[in-house]
């Protein structure tokens, strides 16, 4: 009753939420939904005046189920509509251009070989026509002088070399294509240099361009006032959200140590700007005309500092937050804390309804209703009898909060849990809100006087110094987190489900709620085994490493890899190919790598054997790697497998597959004819770039 009373927002949201769900999971036509809105919608506004004059319970009742259910239709077609891939005019209805027109569309970010910026296609061009297109892309411009001139707004001709975003090439890989989908980007390209050309033509959003010639401003002049890199990098990201700068290393430990939310600007940060202006304005003691005029400063120093980090989601969801906070009180309204989110998240979500598919959207909204509901009541568990021991206590109760309301999404999403949080965040947020304060004097400070600056610049350094040191030494301590954890979908529900009702039966002393609990302890093990019954026992994967070679030879679950130098040396391509597999598929990590110079030799290892010349005992199964065939084929080989990959060519292949005899053959990003394939085998079974061989 205090939900549907309460928050009534929250009513309308819900219904909203699940529109966009259903849209993006099960993508229904949304032919009846238009039509439902263009009936529903009258008929609303009708029996609103109706029931001003008339009280009728059951036909109120009824309104109210169609207003929840036109909020549904609502946001289902609303995400369909923010789709622009449904538009006639979207590139990827458009064939045959050889030039495109396109404006760029964001910040352009210079990477070590390339500019990175996202593109608003507007014209496609061939020796004849000109056609109006849209949609966006993903571009990537060789690095050179010229291109580090381009700005946002400028209108580029380039050579049409884009192409369709891929899916992941691998198994349980980051999918970038549904990442890009989200932000309505389909295609990508690398335009080389002499490609393009700027057409001198520039239009853009003021505000946008006003922050974006900000930040490029700052960037110089932390770069001029802070020597050290690693130091520079923090500073950036917690003033104003600039990560390209920060050190792999120092990112790694802050996420190993439940401190990485320091790093990336978002509602803390506004927090704390929001508790120095409330005590600098004194607004708890103002009272009529001067609290409205005090309320429009903190607005616009919250919409400064939106300004400041690019109009950063996370910023703009807790400026809105403490936006609707200031204005209620303002004007003397009570403002109820879930309403206020309910309707921060009917903003965000109206204006770009996939918002609700964003990581950090969801880890924002968690966290502060963690801290909302739980905070006070933990923090009634931590008795402090000191000034320091209450500020401590309640640091302490707002992290448990916090982490309580988003660990499942953390073990679901990142594979790995801080167990030190509570020691890591009591010395790291008080020297972060430091930290903060100082970093928005620099920016107030250096434009007018260097010694200013110079002294914050150094002031600061120290500051990050000592909770780098923190931190690492965190790290280092016994179990300082678990990682490698695989959580299914249906888990993490679970233990949602298990956390609610546990709160309910604690505070509303309930027995079903507890009993409820229990039961979903028990889905929780049911999933698990399902998950793992599901997962196969033997197995061999061929992975996409460019011109590089891995392969996986699985055995319940451990796992013995097969790789050329270029991966087995290169750190990256074990982080974003060899560990998602590991962990989606709850391997063993203590697997060996082999490599795969050695499949020219005869050895053991194990549960698998190398013959020499390409060929691989697994399993009571011959396979037969062609790259690495490097002796004179003169008799017939027998293999149950042949996998073709890249280093042979069509002649090689026309030569020596007469004189193989494999039950199955295997395209992996062929370079090949598979015509040739079909011609000398044709009743082989063939099958291309599964990554999985079935033995």
């Amino acid at each position: 009753m205090y939900v549907w009373r309460q928050i009534p927002l929250l009513r309308l949201l819900l219904p909203f939420i699940l529109g966009i769900v259903c849209y993006v999971e099960l993508g229904w036509n949304v032919l009846p939904f238009i039509t439902f809105l263009f009936i529903g919608f009258p008929v609303i506004i009708a029996s609103h005046f109706y029931f001003k004059g008339h009280i009728n319970r059951p036909w109120q009742q009824a309104a109210s189920l169609l207003v929840l259910l036109h909020f549904f239709a609502t946001g289902f077609v609303l995400t369909w509509a923010h789709e622009q891939i449904h538009y006639p005019s979207h590139f990827d209805n458009s064939e045959g251009a050889t030039e495109l027109l396109v404006r760029i569309s964001s910040h352009p970010q210079q990477k070590t070989k390339s500019i990175s910026c996202t593109v608003e296609l507007h014209g496609a061009l061939d020796s004849a026509h000109h056609m109006p297109v849209s949609g966006q892309a993903q571009f990537y411009i060789q690095n050179d002088k010229q291109s580090q001139l381009l700005k946002y707004g400028d209108y580029l001709l380039v050579a049409n070399d884009i192409k369709t975003v891929s899916p992941p090439s691998n198994p349980h890989q980051f999918n970038f294509k549904k990442y890009y989908a989200q932000r309505n980007i389909y295609h990508q390209g690398y335009i080389k240099s002499g490609h393009w050309r700027v057409t001198g033509q520039n239009k853009s959003n003021w505000l946008l361009a006003l922050s974006y010639n900000w930040q490029d401003y700052l960037k110089q002049k932390f770069a001029q006032f802070f020597g050290d890199e690693a130091s520079r990098g923090v500073a950036q990201a917690i003033v104003f959200g600039y990560k390209d700068d920060l050190d792999d290393e120092w990112m790694d430990a802050f996420s190993k140590t439940g401190t990485i939310h320091v790093l990336a600007v978002s509602g803390l940060h506004v927090g704390i700007i929001y508790v120095l202006l409330s005590s600098l304005l004194m607004l708890k003691r103002s009272k009529g005309y001067v609290l409205k005029l005090k309320s429009i400063v903190v607005l616009l120093c919250l919409f400064a500092y939106c300004m400041l980090t690019g109009f950063a989601p996370s910023v703009s969801r807790a400026s809105i937050m403490f936006g609707v906070v200031v204005v209620a009180k303002a004007f003397q309204r009570r403002s109820n804390i879930y309403n206020t989110l309910s309707f921060a998240c009917f903003v965000l979500l109206v204006v770009q309804p996939v918002n609700l598919y964003n990581v950090g959207f969801q880890f924002s909204f968690l966290a502060v209703l963690g801290i909302v509901y739980y905070q006070k009541s933990i923090r009634k568990l931590l008795p402090a009898s000191s000034y320091i021991g209450d500020k401590v206590a309640s640091l302490l109760a707002v992290s448990i909060a916090a982490q309580l309301a988003t660990f499942p999404l953390g073990l679901y999403y990142f594979h790995q849990f801080p167990n030190y949080f509570f020691i890591s965040n009591l010395v790291v947020i008080p020297f972060i809100t430091i930290i903060l304060y100082i970093g928005i004097a620099f920016v107030v400070f250096v434009p007018f006087s260097d010694s200013v600056a110079q002294w914050c610049a150094r002031l600061t350094k120290m500051y990050i110094d000592f909770i780098a040191t923190v931190v690492h030494y965190v790290q280092e301590l016994p179990y300082a987190f678990v990682e490698h954890v695989h959580l299914s979908f249906w888990q993490m529900l679970s233990i949602y489900g298990c956390i609610i009702l546990t709160t309910i039966a604690w505070s509303q002393k309930s027995r079903v709620a507890l009993v409820l609990a229990a039961a979903f302890v028990m889905l929780f093990v049911v999933a698990d085994f399902r998950y793992q019954s599901q997962l196969p026992k033997e197995e061999v994967v061929v992975f996409d490493v460019g011109s590089d070679f891995l392969v996986g030879f699985r055995v319940g679950q451990n796992i013995t890899f097969v790789a050329s130098q270029g991966v087995y040396l290169d750190p990256r391509k074990i982080d974003y190919v060899v560990k998602p597999y590991m962990i989606y598929e709850r391997l063993n990590f203590d697997y060996a790598m082999i490599p795969d110079l050695l499949l020219n030799q005869a050895a053991d290892f194990g549960p698998l054997k190398t013959i020499g010349n390409g060929l691989i005992w697994f399993q009571n199964k011959k396979l037969h790697f062609l790259d690495y065939t490097s002796q004179y084929i003169h008799a017939p080989i027998q293999s149950d497998i042949l996998v073709c990959g890249r280093r042979k060519n069509n002649s090689y292949l026309t030569s020596v597959l007469p004189l193989l005899k494999p039950h199955k053959i295997y395209l992996h990003k062929y370079q090949i004819d598979k015509n040739i394939v079909r011609n000398i085998h044709p009743s082989t079974l063939m099958y291309e770039n599964k990554g999985f061989l079935e033995l």
